[in-house]
């Protein structure tokens, strides 16, 4: 767990060789699901990696989680909760863009495609960041947010309530 915590890659490979998690993607993440003491951010850099096996721990790891009935902020905090997301990106492009997916399989009425869960995940994050960046002076309103998000359900707008 420790080597995990400081060389993610590495960690794995040594819990596989002792016979503690197998090579199976799915596993590994019921693994870092279930393991408190992993770091949460090594967690997220490593599921966020575009390396077939981590995609595949990714997909194994989201695919796991059941959003069903959930409203989309409690599904973000929920998938959220056994990880940090990682500084880049693309990693949390990769995330993100999973849990729409998995959030729309489990909730198939709630919106007209998973790309608008996608470009509603990515700004309720960027709205957390700005929110919680003490670097940010202005923050966003809730009239900025509901406009920034404007037309994002394959070119109409969600429910202003839904979005406040």
């Amino acid at each position: 767990v420790a080597l995990f915590n400081q060389k993610p890659k590495k960690g794995i490979a040594l819990l596989q060789k002792m016979g503690i998690i197998t090579e199976d993607p799915a596993n590994v993440a019921a693994f870092l699901k279930t393991t408190a003491s992993l770091d949460r951010t090594t967690i997220g850099d490593f599921l966020g990696e575009r390396d077939d096996f981590n995609l595949a721990v990714m997909h194994a790891y989201v695919n796991g989680k059941d959003f069903t009935g959930l409203e989309f902020d409690e599904a973000i905090r929920s998938f959220l909760s056994g990880f940090r997301l990682p500084g880049e990106a693309q990693k949390i492009d990769r995330l993100m863009e999973k849990f729409a997916d998995r959030f729309c399989i489990n909730n198939p009425r709630e919106f007209k495609s998973a790309e608008t869960a996608y470009v509603l995940a990515y700004s309720v994050i960027m709205l957390n960041t700005d929110a919680h960046n003490p670097q940010v002076k202005k923050k966003m309103s809730k009239e900025q947010f509901v406009r920034n998000n404007r037309g994002i359900d394959d070119g109409k707008d969600l429910d202003q309530s839904f979005l406040e």
